[in-house]
């Protein structure tokens, strides 16, 4: 495909920026000037890099915070990428987004450029492969291509740049940084392959920059290679050598890199839905691996960290098609538990450094995947894996501790470790209502001042509790089946005694008593997570059959805006709340958590649908959330403005900016929507 040789025909889901091809596992961008950044991810498990419609974003190695090899940039007013091209990739340029590569495609002069960039599935590299070719019959045809970074070696520039070191060593552009605490050994690199072409190149170590010259022949084509990479002993760096040495290797490791991601991916799903077909068979996994559980970055957030809730449910979206993977991330997330049962938040793999909170739901996450893992694979030897729990940090009078924290000679199986888990969250139930205590936040961090109970992480313990019973069974732990089946049953009597009102199930309580998302509020006078637990929580027990009727129709009628296809998270939005709720308040009403949509609630409003045997609602919100409606003609996505092959974390519901998509990439809700897709449509 050349720049200019295409027709809108050939596309699904044109919308003038771009489109779908036919076979559905590439989206084109005809038009750069898309609203936003339209991006895409590569990475494998160790080194990635982001690309944007608007130029490179960045690329980092080990950790996507900690250490960015090239500067990250998220602002798309004044976009100044961190790498940058001339002579490619600068102007005028079509992009096709694959899973595992991203082509550049332009046309200028007479000069057919293609440029595919990827990274392969094992070695820490990027690889820009460019082919230019003379279309001219008989004139020669000059080129330069330059290339040049911003290193940053660490986790932001302005702290770094005075100590990054660069030599030119063996025909590379080496850089480090030796005064990083923990990342002074990697050496990063730029180097150049010729393909056994005659083309001449020069480093300039202080710009950090490399410049390529060409003298095409008419009629010729020129292949060369310009690879940014990351090594730590001279071992690695030969191995990359040998590697990548030839036209022939390069290609050869690009079509590896296709297929590999092309297998893990791409399924045969059939819906009905030609859009929810579109993301189901490519695009939700392939968000929900390179983003949430390799690179754990996008232009929105450059994270990290691994979140002890956030990657475990992430992997409940591979236990059909990679269950190795929920497998390992299972026990990973056993080991990062404390002997009191409560767990990190998040922490960074190759430090230890995490943070302990009083966040209420993080651990209870691991019996609710392990109950799904188990009863989806039937592997119930995960049950006996022995992990090691955490040293024991106290928090003192912090509310937070940012700390490294190491394994101790303690172990215990996985299945004990989910037990204790839920033994931890039992321990937190407030005498007064029955209801277990909110902590500093549940699945909502906003809530980090409500400091009372929480009915939402009620529902959730009661559908744990119902779940773990088969655990429970296969051990033979008598016990703990009794204490499911009583604990059950009190809570379903404690939520319907404190937590109805009307026709819905309120939010939380404070620790003054006072109520959230009840009709009695100004403000959140309903949330959606409430109403889609208490029916997944719920749906099996017959007395309550009226009232989970009602509160599901208080969600659609309160929530589900059609108009704008999105699903608010509760409604009306914080603005001057009478009780401070957290730092939720501090996004701007219909923003985000603050009665937007918030995609990862939506995906359990379809779930709650699918759970009543309201297949046809239940698809409609899929089809809400689903970023094709949002962006299949040039109207819906000069509104929507992102990216329309990923689900957004977010849609503004605020009237000025209504059905905008807010932050994209990053989000859990690829990983929800695809496990919905499958659990329910397949």
């Amino acid at each position: 495909m050349s720049r200019k040789k295409y027709n809108e025909n050939d596309y699904v889901a044109f919308n003038s920026y771009g489109g779908f091809n036919a076979k559905r596992d590439e989206y084109h961008i005809l038009n750069t000037n898309t609203p936003l950044p339209w991006c895409n991810i590569m990475a494998n498990e160790k080194f990635g890099t982001i690309i944007s419609s608007y130029g490179t974003v960045y690329t980092y190695y080990k950790n996507s915070r900690e250490f960015k090899i090239s500067n990250w940039c998220n602002d798309w007013v004044t976009f100044s990428p961190g790498e940058k091209f001339k002579g490619i990739f600068e102007q005028d340029y079509n992009l096709v987004y694959g899973f595992g590569y991203t082509s550049v495609l332009e046309e200028e002069n007479e000069i057919n450029k293609k440029m595919d960039i990827f990274i392969p599935t094992e070695e820490n590299v990027k690889i820009h492969y460019i082919t230019l070719e003379n279309e001219n019959l008989e004139e020669e045809k000059s080129i330069e291509i330059e290339y040049s970074i911003e290193p940053v070696l660490g986790v932001a520039r302005e702290t770094t740049e005075d100590y990054i070191l660069s030599r030119i060593n063996n025909n590379l552009l080496e850089m480090k940084n030796p005064y990083s605490v923990e990342f002074s050994n990697i050496t990063c690199f730029i180097d150049i392959i010729r393909c056994k072409e005659n083309i001449n190149y020069s480093y300039d170590e202080k710009n950090y920059s490399v410049k390529v010259s060409i003298l095409l022949k008419p009629k010729s084509k020129v292949s060369f290679a310009m690879i940014i990479g990351a090594y730590e002993t001279q071992d690695e760096l030969n191995q990359i050598m040998d590697k990548y040495n030839s036209k022939e290797a390069i290609e050869e490791e690009l079509e590896k890199t296709k297929k590999y991601w092309r297998k893990l991916v791409v399924k045969n799903i059939n819906t009905g839905n030609e859009y929810l077909d579109i993301m189901a068979n490519g695009w939700l996994l392939y968000q929900t691996i390179v983003c949430r559980l390799f690179a754990r970055s996008g232009f929105y957030q450059s994270g990290g960290a691994i979140g002890f809730r956030d990657q475990l449910q992430d992997s409940m979206a591979l236990i059909s098609t990679w269950p190795e993977k929920t497998r390992s991330q299972i026990i990973l997330h056993a080991s990062k538990q404390f002997e009191k049962g409560d767990v990190l938040h998040w922490w960074h793999e190759h430090n230890n450094a995490g943070i302990r909170t009083y966040f209420s739901d993080d651990y209870l996450w691991l019996p609710y995947v392990l109950t799904e893992y188990v009863n989806k694979t039937k592997d119930t030897s995960i049950l006996d894996v022995k992990t090691k729990y955490l040293e024991d940090k106290p928090m003192g009078s912090h509310r937070e501790l940012y700390e490294v924290f190491h394994n101790i000679d303690v172990e215990d199986s996985v299945y004990n470790h989910a037990k204790k888990a839920i033994m931890y969250s039992l321990s937190r139930i407030n005498p007064t209502n029955g209801l277990l205590d909110i902590g500093d936040g549940d699945w909502n961090d906003g809530f980090s001042n409500i400091r009372g109970q929480s009915v939402w992480l009620t529902f959730f313990m009661m559908n744990i509790l119902d779940r773990f019973k088969k655990l429970a069974n296969i051990k033979n732990d008598d016990e703990m089946l009794q204490l499911c089946n009583k604990n059950v049953h009190i809570f379903k009597h404690n939520i319907i005694a404190n937590a109805w009102d009307t026709d819905h199930f309120v939010r939380a309580f404070f620790e003054n008593g006072e109520v959230l998302g009840a009709y009695s509020n100004k403000e959140c006078k309903i949330d959606l997570i409430s109403q889609a637990w208490a029916v997944i929580a719920m749906k099996n027990y017959k007395d309550v059959q009226d009232e989970l009727k009602l509160s599901i129709e208080s969600a659609e009628k309160y929530l589900v805006d059609k108009e704008h296809m999105l699903v608010r998270l509760l409604y009306p939005a914080f603005d001057k709340p009478k009780n401070n709720p957290g730092y939720i308040k501090a996004y701007v009403p219909g923003i985000r958590e603050n009665g937007g949509q918030y995609t990862h609630a939506a995906t359990w409003l379809a779930k709650a649908y699918f759970e009543l045997k309201e297949k046809e609602k239940g698809i409609e919100i899929l089809n809400m959330i689903n970023p094709i409606s949002h962006s299949d003609t040039k109207e819906h996505a000069d509104i929507y403005k992102v990216e329309p092959y990923v689900v957004a974390a977010d849609i503004y519901s605020n009237p000025e900016h209504a059905g905008r998509g807010g932050w994209t990439w990053y989000t859990g809700s690829s990983a929800w929507m695809y496990k919905i897709i499958e659990d329910y449509l397949k």
